[in-house]
């Protein structure tokens, strides 16, 4: 792996990263502000569990990838 494989490698997850926090994030806020002032408990408990497990799956995505990316620096140039 080239030194600038590397740099970018390292600047996407750090931006990839950043996103997934804010897309989080903004989830919430969103089931906070638009589903909870219905007070609906059955909608209320169904969007945060999707919300719960869209965020375990973008974190899951996001450390295999991390794990795969680092198992290709380590491997380097050999073949």
């Amino acid at each position: 792996m080239n030194k600038w494989h590397k740099i970018v490698g390292v600047i996407a997850f750090v931006v990839i990263g950043i996103c997934e926090l804010l897309l989080c994030a903004n989830t919430y806020v969103d089931l906070k502000y638009i589903i909870e002032p219905y007070d609906i408990p059955d909608i209320i408990d169904r969007m945060y569990l999707r919300a719960d497990a869209l965020s375990a799956s973008l974190w899951l995505n996001y450390f295999i990838a991390l794990f795969i990316f680092i198992c290709l620096w380590r491997k380097g140039g050999k073949r």
